[in-house]
Order: C-alpha cells, then sequence, then structure tokens
C-alpha cells in the first residue's frame, strides 16, 4: 500500500489546520451576531415578570377537570355541564 510523502502530510496537515481556523472564527462572528440580535432576551430578572406574576397558577381539581374536556368556570357557577357534538 503506497504512503504519503511526508511533503504531501505536512501540506494537508496545514490545510486541515487552516480550515479549522476559519471555522472557529465563523463560530466566533455567529456568536456575537446571535449576542446582538437576542441581547433583548438575556435582560436581568429584575426588569421582567415571572410566569406566576402573569398567570395566575389555577387549582389542581380545574386542571384536571379540563384535561377531561369539562369546564371547571361551569360547574363553579352551578351552570349544566353541556356535552360536545
Amino acid at each position: 500500500m503506497p504512503t504519503a510523502s511526508p511533503v504531501l502530510a505536512g501540506k494537508f496537515r496545514d490545510i486541515v489546520a487552516r480550515v479549522g481556523e476559519v471555522l472557529r472564527e465563523q463560530r466566533k462572528i455567529d456568536a456575537q451576531r446571535m449576542l446582538q440580535r437576542y441581547r433583548h432576551l438575556l435582560a436581568s430578572p429584575h426588569e421582567t415578570l415571572s410566569l406566576n406574576e402573569i398567570i395566575p397558577v389555577s387549582r389542581e381539581k380545574d386542571a384536571s377537570g379540563n384535561a377531561h374536556g369539562s369546564d371547571a368556570c361551569e360547574r363553579a357557577a352551578g351552570q349544566p355541564k353541556f356535552e360536545r357534538a
């Protein structure tokens, strides 16, 4: 089986090293662009409201009722439950 000459192997290593450097540099550029584009999402936590402040947590029986297709508000108001067609 023929083997590559040391000169050819050295050139190949140089090419692979250059391609690797270019890929690392491109990833660095892409990361900087992503940081600039999504900087507003990285705002400090005190500036944003947590989900618990925005959406009140529902009771467990309401959530389980909704999972079965019933409306907890209708049951609480004493209105009859209507079956869906």
